[in-house]
């Protein structure tokens, strides 16, 4: 087919290509129950639409899913209605449909959907692929690249440890081996291969600067490694993979195209009566729709603030009216008039025809209020209804993963689903995908034993495996629960300990709800090596950045030998809603106000201490009572209980935990819309984003589910005891200090930056740093003069400086030690290791 009719016609294909994978996959496991429970029309429906999606690929030249669906079609052609299907030939078919979603994953991002290992997964479907002499070739490439496979495996391990001698060496020679790999594949003719090594050499290229990107690309990188075992061991050349189909496909698909269009006419049929009811709408133009209607909602509240300005003016033109009639009235009974008097009373009749316009005007500007504010309720309701789906779109899908990450790890997994009727935000229902495999995956691998072990310790064999969406009001819960080991605390204090995330003792201190938080640290597996299923490092950190992107939070409990439940808490839908309006000194934030229970005023005796924390007495319960202004790191200022008068608190509630936070006043109630602040500000967990105010004003919107959760006395004692010292970067150079940023980041150490001496000596006043590595020379105030003016100033003369410039003379390291630096380094003894090896030397012992 035309690449560019292919191109216009593939979003159509791929979104009813996904609808009926997902409905083939559950109606191939409904085959393999008992019988007397499956529906009668279970195995022709599922016939027809794996005939329907055959048609399709075939018509769009689609060749590799063609043969995929066509070998699932065969095997079930000989199966009666009363018949199931066996163990092996279900998770065949699962096997080859999960092919498909990853050949229409790189045909939705613009590449050739081509299904991996195709000659594999037609052999398990039951279609013997004969392969040409050419498979000798590739059996030595194999051999080749499983000794270059280890090598690279053994790089990105010591890429992803905090001390790396040299990392510039390291990808060096990872990029050597990966494009080694390359040439032998492609004179092997493994194209596949040498795309793999290929995509290898550019993400450990990525790999170098370190930082944010390091880790993304670390993960990319694993993938890419797994991909590369099971190509060497599974896949034969594409050349004998192409000429086998040929062999395959040259009598018998002739017969069926010749009869394939009296078989798919019903289903034409049905899909033509279907489109009198439904229609198809991309995911881009509802978010543009949404936009638009969030605009309208916007547009109606300042709308409503012009209709209260207009009858604020037409009070105050009556008043004026009222003082002008009066100053008329005295005139005249004084005896005054004349001209004067003639003309006051004119402007009075004139101001008087002023502010009957000026009331009809208000009153027309308020119906129109009234009328926008229909209409826009009426679009946000429609429009919440339409990214409204059923939560089974997210649930079902999982049978599948379960099934095939079961069946390779050989466990015996039994999924219990619920909730799927519930509904939630398209939005949220695509950005939990992801994130909800990880938690499936990690509950398999991590969580639940072997059939083995579970008989040793008098468990059923089957490990069971609950995933399940619960409504709370205007929230919903998605709950991964499994009966396994349950969480290790100690393990996860060790391999803290071990990937440099906390010091012994400061592991040590932590409590077992407070260690197993750290599951969901960047970077965080107690795997040890690179697996498909695990070990990447990461995982659990990507389910807490999207809940906290979706303006939720996620938790973990555990019982000892008994399991371990993940629950992530988010809203409903991520439309306009209304926000409480805060002040607490001079910044105003916003509260979802579903999240909001009551605002109460508390007296002196309400409040009190227990065990050390401040609690308030409300209705006879004692609930923790923090300062609004602490918890979103604002300074902290007396509060108005402090000197004994009446304190204002907002009554926050998620679920059933519930904190009093206090406020200095609640400045008002309107709908928001929350925006996303970008990549920047995403680890700032307190922030769901921002909303602008119909008065223009750009407010922060707080996320209530964090601010619950960190109020809690382990979260508040775990921020404490495990936070890493904090170091200021200052360079003028931007790539320079972006650059020792991102080595210091990947070592663990939080970063502020610093342009120039000044602005570093305005971020040490209001900051609090551990240490300082600063350039040399820079406009303003230059490296030597920070560090006099950090030695000589009384609370930060402790603070160590490292001074990092070009400058190599014994008189310039003399200057600057004499100007009281702590270390100096030269600029390429940066790239050596030496900067991260003096900051732990310089370091006070329990904060390295």
């Amino acid at each position: 087919m035309d690449p560019q009719l292919l191109r216009s016609i593939w979003p159509v294909f791929s979104a009813e290509t996904r609808e009926q994978i997902q409905a083939i996959g559950a109606k191939v496991l409904g085959l393999e129950g008992p019988s007397n429970e499956r529906e009668a029309d279970l195995l022709p429906s599922l016939k027809r639409l794996v005939h329907s999606l055959k048609g399709s690929a075939a018509s769009l030249g689609l060749d590799d899913i063609e043969q995929v669906v066509h070998a699932i079609e065969d095997g079930l052609a000989h199966i009666r209605t009363d018949d199931g299907l066996p163990r092996d030939a279900v998770e065949s078919m699962l096997r080859g449909l999960s092919g498909i979603e990853a050949a229409m994953a790189r045909g939705d991002a613009g590449q050739a959907p081509q299904v991996d290992g195709l000659a594999g997964l037609l052999k398990s479907l039951g279609r013997d692929v004969v392969l040409p002499e050419s498979a000798a070739v590739l059996s030595g490439l194999a051999a080749k690249g499983l000794e270059a496979l280890e090598f690279l495996e053994a790089a990105l391990g010591a890429l992803c440890s905090p001390d790396v001698p040299d990392r510039a060496a390291v990808v060096r020679k990872a990029m050597e081996w990966a494009r080694g790999l390359k040439v032998q594949a492609l004179e092997a003719g493994s194209a596949r291969l040498a795309t793999l090594s290929e995509a290898a050499a550019l993400g450990f290229a990525r790999m170098e600067p370190g930082g944010d990107a390091a880790s993304l690309a670390a993960s990319e990188v694993a993938g890419t490694l797994v991909d590369l075992r099971g190509q060497l061991e599974h896949e034969r050349p594409p050349q004998a993979v192409a000429r086998a189909v040929e062999t395959l496909r040259a009598a018998p698909v002739a017969v069926e195209n010749g009869a394939s269009g009296a078989q798919q006419a019903p289903v034409q049929q049905e899909a033509r009566a279907s489109t009198d009811h439904t229609v198809r709408v991309a995911v881009k133009t509802l978010d543009s729709l949404a936009l638009q209607v969030e605009l309208l909602v916007a547009g109606r509240s300042q709308q409503a603030r012009r209709s209260e300005s207009y009858r604020a003016l037409s009070d105050g033109t009556h008043e004026v009216l009222r003082q002008l009639e009066r100053a008329a009235s005295e005139l005249t009974l004084a005896g005054g008039g004349g001209a004067a008097l003639d003309s006051l009373r004119s402007g009075v009749t004139l101001m008087r025809s002023m502010q009957k316009r000026l009331l009809e005007v208000s009153r027309e500007a308020h119906r129109d209020s009234e009328q926008l504010a229909l209409v826009a309720q009426v679009a946000r309701d429609d429009l919440r209804d339409l990214r409204m789906v059923p939560a089974s779109q997210l649930l079902e899908p999982l049978r599948r993963t379960v099934r095939e990450v079961s069946a390779r790890l050989n466990k015996d997994v039994a999924l219990e689903l619920a909730g799927g009727e519930v509904r939630l935000d398209r939005r949220i229902l695509d950005a939990l995908k992801d994130p909800l495999l990880h938690l499936v995956r990690n509950a398999i691998d991590h969580g639940l034993e072997t059939p083995d072990e579970r008989r040793q310790a008098g468990k059923p064999e089957t490990g069971r495996l609950t995933v399940r969406v619960e409504p709370r009001g205007a929230r919903i819960a998605v709950v991964v629960e499994d009966d396994g080991y349950g969480l290790s605390p100690e393990r996860v204090r060790a391999t803290a300990v071990r990937r440099g995330l906390l010091t012994e003792d400061a592991a040590a201190k932590l409590s077992d709800a407070q260690a197993a938080r750290l599951v969901f640290q960047p970077g965080f597996s107690t795997r040890e090596q690179v697996t498909a299923t695990s070990g990447r490092g990461v995982g659990l950190d990507v389910v807490q950045a999207t809940a906290a992107r979706l303006q939720g939070s996620v938790d973990v409990e555990f019982w000892a030998g008994r399991g371990t439940r993940f629950t992530v808490d988010l809203p409903l839908t991520l439309a306009a809603a209304l926000g409480l309006l805060v002040r607490t000194g001079t910044t105003v934030s916003a509260i979802p106000s579903d999240s909001v229970e009551r605002v109460m005023r508390l007296t002196p005796d309400d409040v009190g201490t227990v065990a050390g924390r401040v609690v308030a007495r409300v209705d006879g319960s004692q609930l923790t009572f923090l300062p609004l202004a602490e918890a979103i790191g604002l300074p902290r200022l007396p509060l108005a209980i402090e000197s004994g008068r009446v304190q204002t608190a907002a009554l926050v509630v998620v679920g059933g935990d519930k904190v009093l936070y206090a406020i200095d006043e609640v400045v008002g109630q309107q709908e928001i819309v929350v925006r996303s602040l970008g990549k920047h500000l995403q680890s700032v967990r307190h922030l769901a984003g921002a909303a602008v105010l119909d008065d223009g004003r750009v407010v922060p919107v707080l996320n209530a589910p964090e601010l619950v959760r960190a109020a809690r006395p382990e979260t508040r004692s775990m921020a404490t005891e495990s936070r890493r010292p904090r170091i200021l970067v200052c360079d003028d150079a931007l790539t320079t200090r972006f650059a020792m940023k991102s080595l210091l980041e990947i070592a663990g150490f939080p970063v502020v930056t610093a342009a120039d001496g000044e602005e570093a000596w305005g971020i040490l006043e209001r900051t609090s740093c551990q240490l300082v590595v600063s350039d040399w020379q820079m406009p303003r105030l230059d490296g030597v003069g920070l560090a006099r003016r950090i030695k000589s100033h009384p609370t930060l003369h402790s603070t160590p400086i490292i001074l990092v410039t070009s400058l190599d003379s014994p008189e310039d390291r003399a200057a600057g030690l004499e100007a009281g630096a702590d270390g100096y380094l030269v600029k390429r003894e940066v790239e050596r290791g030496r900067l991260l090896e003096l900051v732990r030397q310089l370091l006070p012992a329990n904060a390295a």
